[in-house]
Parts: structure tokens; sequence; C-alpha cells
């Protein structure tokens, strides 16, 4: 285990340890992966690169990749998703303002 691991290791062991609910846990067993990423062109784009690394990340690594080119078809969708979930309680609002 390199550096960097054992001290990523070591923080996230004090997390999880300071967490009163959860037993601790042995951060050693977890493999942990760096990958070469795309970078964001911006520095208002973080977000929705997090998310879309979130939603693409599949056995290890990325399913498909990012592209900038493609960040404000990324938003859309991602707008479009939240407005349109189940889960949203204002959901009823968003659709009458946009009637007027």
């Amino acid at each position: 285990m390199d550096a960097f691991t054992k001290k990523l290791v070591n923080v996230l062991s004090t997390i999880i340890g300071i967490q009163e609910r959860r037993p601790p846990m042995d951060m050693t067993e977890f493999e942990f992966v760096i990958l070469e990423v795309v970078q964001q062109l911006n520095p208002t784009d973080c977000g929705i690169f997090v998310i879309k690394f979130m939603q693409l990340w599949s056995n290890g690594g990325l399913s498909h990749t990012i592209a900038n080119d493609k960040v404000i078809k990324y938003r859309e969708k991602l707008l479009t998703q939240l407005i349109m979930s189940p889960e949203n309680e204002v959901r009823e609002n968003v659709y009458r303002s946009m009637d007027h």
C-alpha cells in the first residue's frame, strides 16, 4: 500500500470510527482505485462531473467516458430527472409555473 492510500485509509477509518452507531471498520480490506479522468474546463462544473462520475461508476471503473462537450446535456438531463421524479414534492408547482 503506497503512502497516499495509507493516509486515505487512516482518514476514512477515523471518520468511520467517530460515528458512534457503527462499529469500527478495517478500511485496509477495501480496494482503492485512482483513475485518470477528464478534468472540467471551468470552476463551476465540478458538481455535474461528480454526479456523472457516480452514475457511470461500475465494477471498479467508468462504464463510459465523461465528455466536456456534453456537460450542458448532462445538466439538462439531470434537471429533467429531478423535476419529474415522483419524490419531488413540488413537481406540480414547477409544471404550473411553466404554463404562465
